[in-house]
């Protein structure tokens, strides 16, 4: 193999190992959406938050009828969640719930993540919370989005998303719509022995010729 072959395939594999590119956090989920992110069907379980630590969600969407007639309508990204054992979605007076979703950093750099999205709640948004720490003040709204943004706080391998509601009276609900980020992928042991043996071998051919020529 000549010297220039080696040469490209040492530069191709430190191109690969790098991870320039950005990658997408794909086990990131909006609300009411099932395992292709397609909004799911009115009354059907969520499956990817859960309500106070329990399967005990389920998706909200204008066939529902009040109180859908109040909160803003479908779209073809998320879709309402709530309670799910009332029809009407509803909620006791004053209590606090606690909307939790997971997803997963593996093979994915940490350090460079970052999220961004819109949420609505009915009735008051007390916080967004990145594994146990507050990310973003509270909201008001039902009718409107509002945005948010995470760049730091990150971990390696699952990271939690807590999304805190108080409810006002009648219904509860949660709407989430974001997408995620990395700067880089983490290079796998193969592409890293790769660009490590391209780089050795086209060294031990440049040491070689150097000695003919001498």
């Amino acid at each position: 193999m000549s010297f220039k072959v080696l040469l490209v395939a040492a530069v191709a594999a430190a191109t690969l190992g790098g991870g320039a590119q950005a990658a997408s956090i794909t086990s990131l989920y909006n609300t009411g959406v099932d395992a292709s992110g397609t909004p799911a069907a009115n009354n059907a379980t969520e499956i990817h938050y859960t309500q106070d630590g329990g399967p005990n969600a389920r998706v909200a969407n204008q066939s529902n009828g009040y109180p859908n007639d109040v909160w803003f309508g479908d779209d073809a990204l998320s879709s309402w969640i709530g309670p799910k054992g009332d029809s009407h979605l509803d909620g006791g007076y004053g209590e606090i719930y606690d909307f939790q979703t997971t997803f997963s950093l593996a093979g994915l750099d940490a350090a460079t993540a970052a999220i961004v999205g819109q949420w609505a709640v009915d009735d008051v948004g007390l916080d967004i919370l990145l594994n146990g720490v507050s990310v973003h003040p509270a909201l008001v709204g039902w009718n409107y989005w509002s945005p948010f943004s995470i760049t730091s706080g990150f971990q390696a391998g699952v990271n939690t998303l807590d999304f805190i509601v108080q409810n006002g009276g009648g219904p509860i609900g949660l709407r989430v719509e974001m997408t995620g980020t990395t700067g880089s992928a983490v290079p796998e042991p193969a592409t890293w022995a790769l660009m490590i043996g391209g780089f050795g071998l086209a060294g031990a051919t440049l040491r070689r010729r150097r000695m003919a020529v001498a």
